[in-house]
């Protein structure tokens, strides 16, 4: 199953949530998970999980012709909860608008060896990210409850729409919520059209202590937004067992 998260602007959490639900997976299922950085430039999943890894997105992108599927887990870092990690490279340029058909067939090859691929697909609607969404089982649109957000959400989801992502397959996310909000979860929905899939708790404490460590949240103690996470896991979990 491929498992993408788009966020609906830059720090929304989106690179949390991918990091983390790539964890869970893992840890949920016990089968082979890899996350992927797709955003151009570094990138922040390998920062997350506190691992280097030589071989990057644009290795694979590279290599695709003639690289046999089943050595990519050989080539990437692994991190000690058991997900392997395929950073973005240093390239500021790349990935680009010429990559976007090899970002489909690098998705494809990597399904083929792994039960569970995790996108961090970044905050923009590129040609790249566009080609990531087309081959996902499933894409979660990251927004927090404030206004500019909300607005972005309502936008990107037309764009991915329109990008071919059939309805079904998309999910909405509400990161870093609370008791009180800005917006009431009731008039989001009502705005969308639909209601709201999942929500996360706002825990910044926690989420900086994960990532100063270079660890998933599932090993720190437990609490309010580990809980979620687990939940969120087992919930794609129970879809990619539905369905095999």
């Amino acid at each position: 199953m491929v498992v993408s998260f788009l966020g609906t602007k830059g720090g929304t959490g989106t690179t949390t949530l991918a990091v983390n639900c790539a964890a869970e997976l893992r840890r949920v299922s016990g089968m082979p998970t890899v996350v992927v950085d797709l955003k151009p430039g570094t990138g922040d999943v390998g920062l997350f999980l506190g691992v280097r890894s030589k071989f990057t997105l644009l290795d694979l992108l590279d290599q695709l012709t003639w690289l046999d599927p089943l050595e990519i887990p050989g080539l990437l870092a692994r991190h000690d909860c058991g997900v392997d990690v395929l950073p973005g490279a240093a390239d500021y340029g790349r990935p680009g608008s010429a990559d976007a058909a090899e970002i489909e067939h690098a998705i494809d090859t990597l399904r083929r060896t792994y039960d569970y691929v995790v996108v961090d697909a970044g905050s923009a609607l590129s040609p790249c990210s566009a080609a990531a969404l087309h081959v996902s089982d499933e894409v979660h649109l990251v927004a927090n409850p404030d206004l500019p957000c909300l607005r972005n959400l309502q936008r990107l989801r037309d764009l991915v729409r329109l990008a071919g992502v059939p309805e079904d397959r998309v999910r909405y996310v509400l990161n870093r919520t609370s008791d009180v909000e800005i917006v009431p979860l009731r008039e989001i929905e009502d705005v969308l059209g639909r209601h709201i899939d999942h929500r996360f708790t706002s825990d910044y404490r926690t989420v900086a202590s994960a990532l100063n460590a270079g660890v998933p949240l599932s090993t720190l103690k437990p609490g309010t937004l580990r809980a979620e996470l687990d939940t969120f896991a087992r919930a794609i979990v129970a879809r990619a067992e539905s369905v095999a």
